[in-house]
Parts: structure tokens; sequence; C-alpha cells
């Protein structure tokens, strides 16, 4: 299968069979988002330019990274409007190790091609530059203001429970059961939202 002149490697893993095995990690959701347990993220399950089943449709876009990152906060994709580009702790978390090719769960993320992501963290060498994430080799490396990146959007997602699927909707769409409410909610109280565990790590 080609994908944007290159080809999308098939995934074979170690585990039993050798077909490629969903991480439990991973709640896919009903609009096209993926949660992780794990890291506290929402993902959007198909690269930009793709939709649909299986991110059938349409073909990955490959922008300049100033480009990916205006399309990034310009998003409103399943009524959420603080999608980002990852940092790179946050992108290299769906690493998938064990496997051959992709390293990615591709059964979660299908149709990811085997290139370079952005990620929101800058190069430091140039202007307009930044980190980028391999699927292919799984390595870091950077892009220059005029190098095309592949484009995968998250957020920080601290109040979605896989059990409760209705708390992983944009709040608006849904209404607040008594135990979603944070202490301090309603009587004027500041509420801070915690953070994604993964930024305060570091890269070396």
């Amino acid at each position: 299968m080609l994908l944007n002149g290159g080809l999308i490697r098939a995934q074979e893993c170690t585990e039993g069979t050798g077909a490629p095995i969903p991480d439990p990690r991973y709640l896919p959701l009903q609009d096209g988002t993926v949660y992780d347990g794990h890291t506290g993220l929402m993902w959007k399950q198909c690269p930009e330019g793709t939709g649909g089943i299986g991110c059938a449709m349409g073909e990955a876009l490959r922008l300049r990274f100033k480009d990916a990152d205006a399309l990034a906060h310009e998003s409103r994709f399943a009524g959420h409007a603080d999608w980002r580009l990852p940092t790179r702790v946050e992108l290299r978390s769906l690493l998938r190790r064990g496997c051959y090719g992709m390293v990615i769960d591709s059964v979660t993320f299908p149709r990811t091609p085997p290139g370079r992501f952005w990620t929101a963290d800058p190069a430091g060498f140039y202007p307009d530059s930044a980190w980028t994430l391999d699927f292919r080799t799984g390595h870091l490396g950077y892009g220059m203001p005029r190098d095309l990146g592949y484009i995968r959007l998250v957020r920080d997602a601290p109040g979605c429970t896989p059990g409760r699927p209705a708390t992983c909707l944009p709040y608006p769409d849904r209404e607040a059961e008594p135990h979603d409410r944070t202490e301090g909610e309603g009587d004027g109280a500041s509420v801070e939202t915690p953070a994604s565990p993964l930024r305060s790590l570091d890269v070396k």
C-alpha cells in the first residue's frame, strides 16, 4: 500500500501469532479520538489529512513546522478547542517496542505514515525549526523551516475516565455529574487542571 509516495510497512509483532495486537492502555472513542490511560493524553486517532473508519479516507498531510503548528491550534476536531502538537516526550510515548516495522500500535493508530512527525519542541538551530520523530525507525531528529513533516494532534485530558466515556466528551456536550465536580468549582474558587505527567520529563 502506498501513501504519499511512501510504502506503509506491515507491522510484525513478536506476541503469539505475529498479528498486530492493540495495546490495552488505549481507549478508542467513537468521535475519532484515543484516550491514553497511562499518560492522561487524548490523541486524534488519524494523522492530519486522513479520517473515517481505519483512517481510510484522504492522504496524510505533510506541512512545514510553522503551518503544522498553526493547523493544530486552529483545529476544533471532535468539539475540542485545545489541540496542539505533542512534545517529543509525548510523541515518543506512542512508540511500541517489541515490533518490527513501524514502532507504533498500528491497530489503534492505523495508516501511520513511515516518516517524520512534528513535535512542538523547537530545535533551537533556526527559527521555525523543531524536533521530529520518525515512526519508521523510532528515532528523533529535527526539521528545518522548509522541511515537511506529518502531524498527529494531542490534547490534555486528565478528566477523561475510561470507565465512563461520557467524561471524555467536550464539556458543553455533557451534563456534569455530581462526582465530576472539582472541589471549589461553582463557588468562585479557581481550579487548576493537572498537567500531563509527561510534561516534566526530559529527553536526552
